[in-house]
């Protein structure tokens, strides 16, 4: 299973809505349809009219795939905390959304591996640039850049990779609750195609997490029987202790 993945300037700049797409998805009915849970769950929640229909039409247009996003909502359903929750969002909207994801798992991960400890606009400008000539856009003005590259620090800092209210970011250290960790570990290993490429897979770098971090998380878990990690020098074999994160989600909601 692999979500769809979209380059949306617009989605960028309006932010990922977390604690917003939190609270709407844990009231989620499936029986209705997904506007009348938009309409259900966000009307009124808004100082004005104008910013709500900006809210919703911005939730609308991540909601494409209603089978892919369903154990996010199973998750906030079941009474996870918002901080893990969050955490298992983060590596949705990086799976799923562009430029986002390229910047989180290509750019700022390797400056944070690299040493880097705050990061500002202006650094990412080149990446900005790179990035909308690799996707063949149209090229962005001078100010056009400068606020990609803010959008991009703001959307990692509402999902909890940089830290900082001035202009100035610090990278975070995110780290992952069991559950969300789990969570992580069962979308990752449908994405892989397998539990043991899981353990290697770049998409841990949505939580700033390099193998040998998911190695040592893995051991953690089997002594506290929440994984099966079998590790005889060379040779490792995980067994997964659902079949997919759907299946994950709703036994945590059960």
């Amino acid at each position: 299973m692999r979500p769809p993945s979209v380059w949306s300037q617009r989605l960028l700049r309006k932010g990922p809505f977390a604690a917003e797409t939190f609270a709407l998805f844990s009231q989620w009915n499936f029986e209705h349809g997904v506007d009348r849970n938009l309409a259900r769950g966000l009307g009124g929640q808004f100082r004005t009219a104008g910013w709500e229909k900006e809210v919703r039409a911005t939730i609308r247009a991540r909601l494409t795939d209603m089978d892919a996003i369903r154990p996010l909502i199973q998750l906030s359903k079941s009474g996870m905390s918002f901080h893990d929750w969050r955490d298992c969002y983060r590596l949705w909207i990086t799976l799923t959304e562009q430029p986002y994801g390229s910047f989180v798992m290509d750019w700022l991960y390797g400056e944070r591996e690299r040493g880097r400890y705050q990061v500002r606009a202006e650094e990412v400008r080149p990446f900005v640039t790179a990035s909308w000539s690799r996707a063949k856009k149209v090229p962005l003005s001078e100010y056009g850049v400068v606020r990609a590259a803010r959008d991009l620090l703001k959307t990692a800092t509402d999902l909890g990779l940089l830290t900082g209210a001035s202009t100035v970011k610090t990278l975070a250290h995110p780290g992952l609750g069991d559950s969300a960790f789990v969570f992580h570990l069962l979308l990752i290993a449908e994405l892989e195609g397998s539990a043991s490429r899981a353990i290697e897979s770049r998409y841990w770098r949505a939580a700033f997490m390099a193998p040998s971090e998911v190695h040592n998380t893995l051991l953690r878990l089997h002594q506290y029987r929440k994984v099966d990690y079998q590790v005889a020098g060379s040779l490792i074999q995980l067994s997964l202790p659902y079949a997919n994160s759907l299946a994950f989600a709703e036994a945590v909601a059960a």
